[in-house]
């Protein structure tokens, strides 16, 4: 069994719960997935996914329980983009895997792809205090840790390259005065009305 989330309005809960929550009514998209068709309810992986209706007042998140063989992940931006690209949801359909064969962090925001209904013994409300504690904050945060990890194996400066190009594009933005010594590489940033200073050193990548 897998754990995924999923916001319904807050007066549907006690429904849901008790009676579950019918694919034919609930399902929002429609996946090929070995050459069949499939309606399913797109759920998320991590409840903060959707920071927004994490937050909402009038939504309520509900944990799903579901045979893994239900399950199949794929990276929701592919999918806004694709809205408007269509070579873009080609590369979203491609991306479409059974949960059992995803690692968490190799999307940027994944949404579970639930293909069938969920009977109501299998969805609680979820307890953000007392629940299960989810493993890593949101996806995204876990996604962009991983592309720096692996960067740093071709880059090892990639630390200095990303903090010298934020503060020459804080300087440009005329937020911070940059002081630079030639031939030497480390260089100064003043925050003249916070009364801060940072120092970067030059990277010898430059775009």
């Amino acid at each position: 069994m897998v754990e995924v989330y999923y916001y319904i309005p807050k007066e549907e809960v006690e429904n849901a719960v008790e009676c579950g929550l019918k694919l034919s009514e609930y399902f929002d998209k429609e996946i090929i997935i070995e050459n069949t068709k499939m309606k399913c309810i797109s759920a998320l992986l991590n409840p903060k996914d959707d920071i927004e209706k994490y937050k909402s007042e009038s939504l309520r998140c509900v944990k799903l329980e579901l045979p893994s063989e239900y399950c199949f992940v794929a990276d929701r931006y592919l999918y806004e983009i694709g809205l408007n690209h269509s070579e873009v949801m080609e590369l979203y359909f491609d991306s479409i895997m059974p949960i059992a064969n995803y690692t968490f962090g190799l999307y940027r925001l994944p949404e579970c792809l639930v293909t069938s209904t969920v009977i109501g013994e299998h969805i609680s409300l979820l307890n953000k205090r007392l629940d299960s504690p989810v493993l890593f904050d949101n996806s995204e945060e876990l996604y962009i840790n991983n592309v720096i990890e692996n960067l740093k194996e071709d880059y090892p400066n990639i630390n200095d390259v990303m903090l010298y190009y934020f503060y020459c594009n804080l300087e440009k933005q005329g937020e911070l005065e940059r002081i630079e010594d030639e031939g030497n590489k480390a260089v100064v940033f003043l925050d003249k009305k916070a009364g801060k200073t940072f120092i970067a050193k030059k990277p010898d990548i430059c775009f």
